[in-house]
């Protein structure tokens, strides 16, 4: 980083804790200056958000004194808590306020995958073979300067074919194929995004009633649980016969009971049945039943949310919280524990208020991708030719 830093000291400013000082560095060229004087900043970031994003606020003492920040929109931008680098984006909107003997500004940044989320895809072919979806998704994130990182080997899934479609974003494209891999994508610190498992890492400590837990919200919920989640074979429902009570159950089993494709929540107490259908493309129902079972799985984790509210925004190693990071969480004096997943968080710092950070934590099941087939196995002529194949060996045998 080239230039000269310099904070601007004709703001009404208020200086927390140095780890907690947030500041963002402008780039634009060569130069780089910092700006740490805000009197309000909140950031919000998730594992389901992009891009991740903060809103900044301060005031002056006079009605002219704000008119000297050299801030632009669409400036590059780093946005820092103490030295921790929180995101890499731009400067999106700047909302200026001006009445006698005051005037206040709001920043609003955004991390650079603003532009996956905004921007058409651009691919050199609609049709991608022998491919892989890390592969596809560093292809369309290339266009905005993003670098796509795997870990632990996350995303590195072969996939035989995968058609673009014509005017959808580099983000929609890349939220098809991690569903195909079966992984989650999100913003990382430094501009770019990750592939990753669930859980890809631990906090060295956790949230504690008591110590650094100011408020905590558990819930408990029925809402959209299923008894129990069975896979249907709908292109096969027709009638032979005039259904009648003897034999309505003999035709539901006789499109349900080959597939083996069914899962149960045990805290569902009264009959809720949920059906899905196998879809073309699935041959060994092998994508039928991980749905169900990821049906029960996401319904039941997201039915039991815990929110917290915290007066730090730091582990007890001195790690900024994270999303995608498995947290233990202890209430009722420390006698239950769970692990529990950052899903979401808002951090927010304002003269008078100090510093908290709210977190909505989940099982970390709440978060896997829904199981799907690659929509091009669904294609009729795949399907013909699938056809055409399986007659040819029968042909020659």
């Amino acid at each position: 980083m080239s230039g000269a830093l310099s904070a601007l000291s004709d703001f009404v400013g208020w200086t927390p804790e140095p780890s907690d000082q947030v500041s963002v560095i402008i780039l634009r060229g060569t130069k780089a200056w910092a700006i740490s004087t805000w009197t309000a900043a909140t950031i919000r970031m998730g594992v389901e958000i992009m891009p991740w994003t903060a809103t900044l606020s301060m005031t002056t003492q006079g009605p002219d004194a704000a008119t000297t920040i050299d801030l632009v929109e669409g400036d590059s931008c780093q946005l820092l808590i103490g030295s921790t680098l929180v995101f890499t984006g731009y400067v999106q909107t700047i909302v200026e306020d001006i009445a006698p003997g005051q005037h206040s500004i709001e920043v609003q940044l955004a991390s650079k995958s603003i532009d996956l989320v905004e921007c058409a895809a651009e691919f050199s072919t609609f049709q991608m073979n022998s491919t892989n979806a890390l592969a596809i998704a560093r292809a369309v994130s290339a266009f905005a300067g993003i670098q796509v990182i795997s870990v632990d080997g996350a995303g590195d899934t072969d996939i035989k074919a995968f058609s673009a479609i014509l005017t959808e974003t580099a983000y929609e494209m890349i939220e098809r194929v991690t569903r195909l891999a079966a992984v989650l994508f999100y913003d990382r610190p430094d501009g770019n995004i990750c592939m990753s498992q669930a859980g890809s890492r631990r906090a060295a400590s956790g949230f504690v009633l008591g110590d650094n837990i100011e408020r905590i919200q558990r819930v408990r919920s029925m809402a959209g649980r299923f008894s129990s989640v069975q896979a249907i074979n709908i292109g096969a429902i027709t009638l032979f016969e005039t259904p009648d009570e003897s034999n309505l159950v003999n035709q539901m089993t006789a499109n349900t009971a080959p597939f083996n494709a069914q899962a149960f929540d045990k805290g569902v107490n009264r009959t809720r049945n949920m059906l899905i259908p196998v879809e073309i493309g699935d041959p060994d129902y092998a994508i039928a039943r991980q749905r169900v079972q990821w049906e029960v799985n996401r319904r039941y984790a997201r039915a039991y949310p815990v929110m917290v509210t915290s007066d730090s925004w730091r582990d007890k190693a001195g790690n900024l919280w994270l999303p995608n990071t498995l947290v233990p969480v202890s209430t009722m004096g420390g006698t239950q524990q769970l692990e529990l997943l950052i899903g979401e968080m808002v951090l927010r710092q304002a003269i008078g208020e100090g510093t908290h950070v709210d977190v909505t934590l989940m099982d970390p099941k709440a978060f896997l991708p829904q199981p799907v087939v690659n929509p091009i196995y669904q294609d009729p002529f795949y399907q013909a030719w699938l056809s055409g194949q399986g007659q040819a060996t029968q042909g020659s045998s």
